[in-house]
């Protein structure tokens, strides 16, 4: 039997929810009173960072995020589309503290100075596997 890791309530209908390209914590979610929802679960498991009324007299039905532009594209039911540049504070990636190495890396050579070299995709699988750790060590209701 499965359980809900997480439960969350916008207070209106949801149109649609999508998970962030460049982050395994982010996802948006568009609701029927025309805002948009923006969550990072590394952040804050229960308060969105963002939320943002995009139409008036429309509900919104669809989102996606591009794949190589901090950009988020909503839909909505009168046919309208509004593309939304993501602010500088929801592009937060998460890559962890470099910190001072030996002076010499494997190959016997000296790194640049200030720069290491980070495996961004295996930094979102932990950012997640941490995520998903914590949820289920939560009682079960």
């Amino acid at each position: 039997m499965s359980y809900p890791l997480l439960s969350l309530d916008l207070g209106n209908a949801v149109g649609d929810v999508i998970w962030s390209p460049y982050s395994s914590t982010i996802f948006s979610a568009v609701t029927s009173d025309g805002k948009v929802h923006v969550y990072d679960l590394y952040e804050n498991k229960q308060d969105p960072l963002c939320i943002q009324k995009v139409v008036k007299r429309a509900k919104l039905t669809k989102a996606r995020f591009n794949n190589n532009e901090f950009i988020l594209i909503v839909g909505d039911d009168k046919g309208g589309v509004n593309s939304l540049k993501l602010s500088p504070n929801l592009r937060n990636l998460h890559l962890p503290k470099v910190e001072e190495e030996s002076e010499n890396n494997n190959n016997g050579e000296q790194e640049e100075e200030g720069f290491q070299a980070i495996d961004v995709e295996q930094v979102q699988k932990e950012k997640m596997q941490k995520l998903r750790a914590l949820m289920d060590s939560k009682p079960k209701i």
